[in-house]
């Protein structure tokens, strides 16, 4: 290891440099005592000399006893870190601002197939990947160089990022690397926790494809039964009175319902699997916003509902799959609707980040509002928010849980505010620059 390095390292710090000054001037005030005592005229100054030298001499032992008990606290605070990262079950590696690895647990250890010693002092390069036997441990310190990345997060810290290797076997971990700052406020290095996700890719697997075969399965007797209802409504089958094609029709509302359930079901599915194809092409964010209000305006009267759409002057052209980035928006406006009270208000609004290179939709509601608690679970799948299901008891809770993948995969976020009985506002963003849309 380079000697400069390891001297600035471990001696140039500033404690050491005032007690070293310290201990030279003491030496130096000795010497020209008792060594050369011709230089001293008089007693006045021989005095000042021994006043010097005691002055010195406390200073020193000051500078000492601060150095050792600073080092002490240094010595305990790294031993109390070293012991609760030890105890960590997730592997984690912690190295310098040159990539010298410090401090490494056992679940990093096994991970990785090498021992503390062989670990800690080394300097890992990405170069290294070209040798085995520290191939896997420089893709965990560099995961843009493992054999896939899943996702990433945005520039800046924490950083998150989910790679999957398929040698030595076949692991999917969720890697965070965070900054290390000392007590000068100066990045020291950078600590990374690694979560294995391999066994909960799998269980989420299996659930998916469980769900998919399951409305594989269903869609398939449902298409038959909508084609015979039809057939009836249509009277081909003979005349029918006036209930019995409100029957019809009614069955044939049910019907069509859960035949948009399984549909919802299928997309999940395929959101989770990657396999929901997206075809990125130049839209109008404005237009796809018309379109959808177009739509959407039959069950506003049906609902009393007014629609503001504050439009703003000029197109704004996007990169984006259009029939995606419609489908969010039918979701979050429908909901707008669905949730709103009698004579309620929806606004629609667009806006450009400050500083960011993204744009945002609002849709605002004035309806009934959610608690804090259903606002964190909000986007997973399957939820339904209890003020929600006392509205309308069917469905499923996968609108929103689409409408996230569907943001996310575009590169962009979403979130909700909401107060109980007051409204909601749903926002989400996309960017501006076709380079943040993430790579699958």
């Amino acid at each position: 290891m380079n000697f400069f390095y390891l001297l600035k390292k471990h001696f140039l710090s500033s404690n050491f440099l005032n007690f070293l000054f310290l201990g030279l001037s003491l030496i130096f005030l000795f010497v020209l005592l008792f060594f050369v005592p011709e230089l001293i005229v008089n007693l006045p100054v021989k005095r000042l000399l021994f006043l010097l030298v005691a002055i010195f001499y406390f200073l020193d032992a000051y500078y000492l006893l601060n150095l050792i008990e600073t080092n002490s606290r240094t010595d305990l605070e790294k031993i109390q870190v070293n012991s609760i990262i030890r105890s960590i079950s997730d592997p984690v590696i912690s190295y310098d601002t040159n990539f010298e690895i410090i401090l490494v647990n056992r679940a990093m250890e096994e991970l990785v197939g090498l021992s503390q010693k062989e670990l800690v002092g080394k300097i890992i390069t990405p170069e290294m990947v070209k040798d085995p036997h520290y191939r896997f441990l420089a893709q965990l310190v560099f995961p843009s160089l493992a054999p896939i990345v899943l996702e990433r997060s945005s520039e800046g810290y924490p950083q998150t990022i989910k790679v999957k290797f398929t040698q030595p076997k076949e692991y999917i971990f969720e890697i965070l690397t965070n900054k290390v700052i000392d007590e000068k406020g100066q990045v020291y290095g950078f600590l990374k926790i690694i979560h294995n996700l391999t066994s909960e890719e799998e269980l989420r697997q299996t659930q998916s494809d469980f769900i998919t075969v399951a409305a594989h399965q269903l869609k398939t007797p449902l298409a038959g039964l909508n084609w015979i209802l039809e057939m009836l409504s249509n009277q081909e089958m003979g005349p029918l009175n006036e209930d019995q094609l409100k029957l019809i029709q009614d069955a044939r509302g049910a019907l069509n319902e859960a035949l948009s359930t399984v549909e919802g079901l299928l997309e999940a599915a395929q959101v989770e699997s990657g396999k929901l194809g997206f075809q990125f092409q130049q839209a109008d964010l404005v237009k796809l916003i018309e379109e959808t209000l177009i739509k959407l305006e039959p069950l506003t009267k049906q609902n009393n509902i007014k629609l503001i759409f504050y439009q703003p002057p000029a197109p704004i052209e996007l990169i984006m799959d259009p029939f995606r980035i419609k489908l969010v928006l039918e979701i979050l406006i429908e909901n707008a609707i669905k949730y709103n009270v009698q004579n309620g208000e929806v606004r629609i609004k667009i806006d450009f980040l400050k500083d960011q290179p993204f744009v945002s939709v609002s849709v605002e509601d004035t309806g009934i509002g959610m608690t804090e608690e259903d606002l964190k679970k909000l986007f997973q799948k399957f939820f339904r928010a209890s003020s929600a299901m006392k509205v309308e008891t069917s469905g499923l809770g996968l609108g929103l849980y689409l409408a996230k993948n569907i943001v996310e995969k575009h590169g962009g976020k979403i979130w909700a505010k909401s107060v109980l009985n007051r409204g909601s506002t749903f926002t989400f963003t996309l960017p501006l620059d076709p380079s943040l849309i993430p790579k699958y």
